[in-house]
């Protein structure tokens, strides 16, 4: 498993830390990420420090979905489709402390996810207050506007990674008519103000010929962003019609070495080459996620948990049984439809569960 680790924790020093080509047209953030790379030299040794000493595994990378509200209603939301109760929704100083112990601990990467994380009020002051952790906000990009605008642009340690879908048919068929022009507004605020930021798209078998290609890629990297995520469709709703057929899959993973070559953008596609990692990366081995009510689970799409931060120090919820089991069974998931290979392997993931 340790080996796995470390080849992971090698891609994301490589990116972030020696690849500058991506901070080209935003050099003001160059002196900054140098100093979260020192911060993530670090980080990665207290993980280290704390498999051995303690065996408790600390993942690089967090997720965090704060909040299932949204000011959307997109097709094939899985936020949606999990219906987790508001009324039991973390607050503020449960993710100020979590974010807290979770830097103690070593981890050096925070992906806040949502719903729409931005509709969280008082979630960029928290996070501003973390100036040597890296954030990722997943975000619909529409808040994107004002005070909240202005937050962004002083947090220089924050990356907005906006969701699109595409083109403009294919963004306002599943997010709303009208969004793609938003977006591109909230885009071009963006890089009017020289602010670090990306995109996100969700890779289906719908649009996947049209946006894994230079020309499209080169149109948003034209649009200021400077990087741009792209995630495998997870099925939630009786839709694996949606889902990248075998051969995209292999195409995507043959494409990228030469896309990334080409762009000035970092992409990173996921879940990626998980093979060459030994498996899933999910439970810790990568990464793990906490959930809007507080509950630990091994990905966002494997909504199970023995653990939650609310009642318990993240160190504690780390040493979850489930957690365990996945990690040490990472090896028998079998990649199925979609981008998770946990939901794929629905059965087991609940037989361990019981």
């Amino acid at each position: 498993m340790q080996n796995g680790i470390e080849l992971f924790d090698g891609v994301i020093k490589e990116n972030i830390i020696v690849n500058k080509k991506f901070l080209l047209k935003r050099g003001k953030y160059i002196p900054v990420f140098a100093r979260l790379g020192r911060k993530m030299e670090q980080q990665s040794k207290i993980r280290r420090e704390a498999l051995q000493n303690e065996n408790v595994v600390v993942p690089p990378i967090m997720i965090i979905s704060i909040t299932n509200d949204c000011n959307l209603n997109c097709a094939g939301c899985y936020a949606c489709a999990q219906d987790r109760a508001k009324e039991d929704e973390i607050s503020l100083s449960d993710i100020d402390r979590t974010i807290k112990e979770a830097e103690e601990m070593g981890v050096a990467i925070i992906m806040i996810a949502g719903g729409e994380p931005l509709v969280k009020k008082g979630i960029l002051d928290v996070l501003a207050k973390y100036e040597d952790m890296l954030f990722v906000i997943f975000t619909n990009g529409l808040m994107i506007r004002g005070e909240t605008l202005d937050k962004i642009k002083r947090m220089k340690n924050a990356l907005c990674a906006i969701s699109i879908e595409g083109g403009r048919e294919a963004t306002d068929k599943r997010r709303g008519e009208g969004v793609y022009d938003k977006i591109s507004e909230s885009m071009a605020m963006l890089d009017e103000n020289g602010v670090l930021f990306g995109t996100s798209i969700t890779l289906t078998k719908a649009n996947f010929d049209q946006v894994v290609n230079s020309a499209y890629l080169k149109s948003i990297q034209d649009m200021g962003a400077s990087v741009t995520f792209m995630i495998e469709y997870v099925p939630c709703q009786g839709d694996e019609e949606l889902c990248l057929t075998e051969e995209q899959k292999a195409d995507l993973i043959n494409k990228m070495p030469g896309l990334s070559k080409e762009m000035d953008m970092l992409l990173i596609p996921l879940p990626g080459e998980e093979d060459k990692y030994g498996g899933c990366l999910a439970a810790g081995r990568g990464f793990l996620h906490i959930s809007s009510t507080g509950s630990l689970e091994a990905c966002p799409f494997a909504p199970y948990s023995d653990a939650n931060i609310k009642d318990m120090h993240l160190k504690e919820a780390l040493k979850s049984h489930l957690l365990k089991k996945v990690r040490d069974n990472h090896h028998m998931l079998k990649e199925g439809k979609g981008g998770c290979t946990l939901a794929a392997n629905k059965e087991w993931v609940e037989s361990i569960y019981r």
